[in-house]
């Protein structure tokens, strides 16, 4: 919250204590009779007078002298047209429409920033009144109808301009069009969206003009009360407080009341709220053309998209930083001083997603057979499922999410099983729309994994943040594994290639990328450790072992026992002084050596 500038303070004390909604009029009121009156020689504290809430706009103040009642009627007729351009005459406005915020600093306000009040016109006319009301009124130049928006209609949105805005993270949700501001409807939209917010959080996009709006009017203000050593401040910032932020404060406490939770700034239910308007583009081009630099970020077209810039944080801050390489002069060449009134006010879009949720256990595959997420080749289908598939399928309906993504760390192929404690994982959970159940449930879940006949069993399965993804990508890279391996040697097993196999410790391989998946990955020679191997002759054979390796992660165990063609040096049947390489039979992931999840539950 912005601290209260000692302007505010005398203005609050000479009002009687007025809450901030109540200072707001009082602000707006002095821009507007100050602008247009321009008394040079009235004294600063006679041009700002009380504006008390009331019913009949036509009715003066009721904290106004006569004298000062005079001059509040004389400010209903502009002196100049570009007054007249952008001034509306405070006797003659609904009572929903006036307002300026101005919280952060040493001087008033600078633009008269429309906000309707929802209090008293939906108390005794109801929402449809409030909405007809609002489209009555004249847009306000500077913030283009943005903070008219909560009182009332609104037109839709084409689908060709939905298409072209930013999308949420991990593309969650849809936007959609509203044609109501208010935060009623709003909230209603919300509900059909069939989410279970516990917290709630804002995220505006605003239409550049706005900046550029405000900043022309700011420059009028400047000049106009250049005398009364007003609006001294060499950014527009310092004294005017952010229209994102105002419009977050009309908008996101009544929101979350409405949908009865709390609102956070980091909620994990995300409304975006998307402000746009025909003529942005068109009124902020010349920044971009005059002065320098690309189009800035957050600036994004889609081929055959209408052509318009998103203010979001970023590309608010992308257009005040290329005004700011203009000079005053260059700038008003380009942008009314002040802004004339838009013929039409701004359009909403809207979109409700959750942040992700994240899953995470250990997976066992105790079936050959079966890929580790969906495997097609040339359009057919290898196998009826993967481990991916079946987590996904028995979690994601607790969740009731859009979709997911299955992260891992490393993977198997598909003719080897996982045992041992299981490789572990997580399951990103997107858009969902139920909150994150209790830890019996995801006992349930396991223990209805354990009961389908696929071969896939989860252990450990639980909630985790999402800091755990890091976690999982730094021990692929960390781990250690342990095989198991049914192999055919070209000679039969002597007692002395036992021992040649089992006191060999860190043997380092030069492994280039195998033939198999050279189609898909870099033609590398990758540099590999096998820690310590164990080799044990299968009973009733003469040319069958089982050969137990613990290797670093990575490591091509198959290519290490076949050499695949001679790419992988040393290999088995070369350390054993076999001039044909060796073969392998079955292969099994026996253990992923990984420090994964602080609390591993067991299966019940």
């Amino acid at each position: 919250m912005h601290a209260e500038t000692p302007y505010l303070q005398a203005l609050r004390e000479q009002s009687g204590n007025k809450s901030l909604p109540a200072l707001v009029e009082l602000l707006s009121l002095q821009v507007r009779t100050a602008a247009a009156a321009q008394p040079p020689s009235l004294p600063a504290e006679q041009a700002i007078a009380p504006y008390p809430e009331q019913a009949d706009p036509s009715a003066a103040p009721a904290a106004l002298s006569p004298e000062d009642a005079r001059t509040v009627d004389a400010a209903s007729s502009p002196t100049t047209p570009s007054d007249r351009d952008f001034l509306a005459n405070p006797a003659e406005q609904q009572p929903a429409a006036r307002a300026s915020l101005d919280t952060s600093s040493t001087a008033p306000t600078t633009a008269p920033i429309t906000v309707p009040r929802t209090d008293q016109t939906n108390a005794t006319n109801g929402v449809g009144a409030a909405a007809a009301a609002a489209a009555a009124e004249p847009v306000c130049p500077a913030c283009l109808g943005v903070l008219q928006t909560p009182a009332g209609g609104l037109h839709a949105v084409p689908p060709a301009m939905l298409a072209g805005l930013p999308e949420a993270e991990g593309n969650a949700g849809s936007w959609q069009t509203c044609t109501s501001g208010s935060c009623e409807a709003l909230a209603q939209c919300i509900r059909q969206e069939g989410h279970i917010p516990t917290t709630i959080g804002l995220d505006i996009t605003l239409p550049a003009a706005c900046i550029t709006r405000q900043l022309a009017l700011w420059h009028h203000l400047k000049h106009k009360f250049a005398s009364q050593g007003l609006y001294r401040s060499p950014q527009m910032f310092q004294e005017v407080v952010d229209l994102k932020e105002a419009l977050r404060w009309m908008v996101a406490a009544p929101l979350a009341q409405q949908l009865g939770v709390q609102c956070d700034r980091e909620g994990d239910l995300r409304i975006m709220l998307a402000y746009l308007h025909a003529s942005s583009s068109s009124e902020t081009d010349f920044l971009f053309i005059n002065g320098g630099g690309g189009k800035g970020r957050g600036y994004k077209r889609k081929r055959g998209q209408p052509k318009v810039i998103y203010a979001g944080r970023s590309a608010s801050d992308t257009v005040v930083q290329q005004a700011n390489r203009l000079s005053q002069s260059c700038f008003l060449q380009h942008c009314k001083s002040p802004p004339r009134l838009p013929a039409l006010g701004v359009q909403m879009a809207y979109r409700v997603w959750r942040r992700p949720l994240y899953v995470a256990g250990r997976y066992l595959k105790l079936l050959r057979g079966v890929a580790q997420s969906p495997w097609i080749i040339d359009g057919q289908r290898k196998g009826e499922s993967s481990v991916e598939e079946r987590i996904a399928d028995t979690v994601l309906p607790h969740f009731k999410a859009d979709r997911h993504k299955f992260m891992t760390a490393g993977r198997e192929d598909f003719d080897v099983r996982m045992l041992g404690s299981g490789r572990p994982f997580v399951l990103e959970v997107i858009n969902a729309r139920a909150a994150v159940p209790p830890q019996t449930v995801f006992g349930a879940m396991q223990a209805a994994l354990q009961q389908e006949e696929h071969g896939v069993q989860v252990q450990a399965l639980q909630a985790v943040p999402r800091s755990i993804c890091s976690l999982l990508k730094a021990g692929e890279a960390e781990k250690q594994k342990s095989y198991t391996a049914i192999c055919q040697l070209p000679a039969a097993v002597t007692p002395e290639m036992v021992d040649v196999i089992n006191n060999t410790k860190d043997l380092e391989l030069r492994q280039q990328t195998p033939v198999r998946v050279s189609h898909r990955r870099a033609d590398l020679v990758r540099l590999r450790t096998v820690y310590a191997m164990k080799c044990v002759p299968v009973p009733g054979t003469s040319h069958h072992i089982t050969l137990q390796l613990r290797t670093q992660a990575g490591t091509y165990i198959k290519e290490f026992v076949h050499s695949d063609e001679g790419r992988t040096q040393p290999h088995l049947a070369c350390l054993l002084g076999l001039s044909k390489p060796a073969s392998i039979l079955q292969l099994d992931v026996n253990q992923i050596h990984m420090d994964f999840l602080k609390d591993e539950r067991k299966p019940p």
